[in-house]
């Protein structure tokens, strides 16, 4: 679906490593979120993967229904923003853990047509208001639109992994990039990385993203950056693992 010019406008702001990942490093959150609320967005935007992890690793519960009484929905003029969870296969269920914390107006899921029924009257249920776009995947494009159409929202930021991020860049609807530098190099193989897709690699020359101006036009960063740091050593070096070294 083609977004309307209307649409939203989309800012993915991530704390990364000096290597771009997106973990296995510290982050100050104080100074993070700190930054986060000059973008002053009328919704934030996340995927199921970072909110199950919310649910799970950080507030430290099961991701199972709620119970008990649904959360009020605030009054209006309210100016905090909503949050929006993109997902389309219905995972997130303990929204509790996002309506306790002071932070949002209102509640979202982002739901494709697959998602049952039932799901769907436990959200409305528990006052997230749950939105259907798309057959079997959420469809972005549509997500925006419907958000400025039904809730006024007029600016967007992305707080979440490299795939939401990733589908959001191929389909063109990123607006800005902000990158958080910190001065950390976390190695390793796993794949959260700041944008991932399986179809981000240019197919032709010239058919990738370039950040111009603060905006994303094609994925390149022009100008060049070159950043330099020096490393601290550790006291007592971790000896690399033989497996690793193999060849070298």
């Amino acid at each position: 679906m083609e977004t309307t010019r209307d649409r939203p406008h989309v800012i993915c702001y991530l704390a990364v490593s000096l290597d771009g990942r997106l973990d296995g490093f510290e982050v100050d959150l104080e100074q993070y979120y700190g930054i986060a609320a000059r973008f002053e967005a009328d919704a934030i935007l996340t995927g199921s993967e970072t909110s199950v992890v919310a649910i799970e690793k950080y507030s430290g519960v099961e991701n199972t229904c709620d119970e008990g009484p649904a959360p009020a929905r605030a009054a209006p003029g309210d100016e905090r923003p909503l949050l929006a969870v993109a997902d389309g296969r219905g995972r997130v269920r303990r929204w509790s853990v996002f309506q306790e914390a002071p932070y949002w107006r209102g509640w979202i899921a982002l739901l494709a047509d697959s998602v049952p029924e039932a799901h769907r009257a436990y959200l409305a249920s528990r006052n997230v208001d749950p939105l259907v776009l798309g057959a079997d995947r959420v469809d972005l494009a549509l997500a925006l639109d419907r958000l400025r159409a039904e809730y006024g929202v007029r600016r967007i930021r992305v707080d979440s992994g490299g795939r939401l991020n990733g589908a959001l860049l191929r389909a063109g609807l990123v607006d800005e990039v902000h990158l958080l530098i910190c001065p950390w190099l976390a190695g390793g193989s796993s794949p959260r990385s700041s944008f991932v897709a399986d179809d981000l690699a240019p197919r032709r020359p010239g058919d990738t993203a370039r950040a111009d101006r603060g905006r994303v036009v094609r994925r390149r960063v022009r100008p060049p950056l070159l950043p330099r740091y020096t490393v601290k050593k550790r006291r007592h070096p971790v000896p690399p693992r033989e497996s690793r070294c193999s060849g070298l």
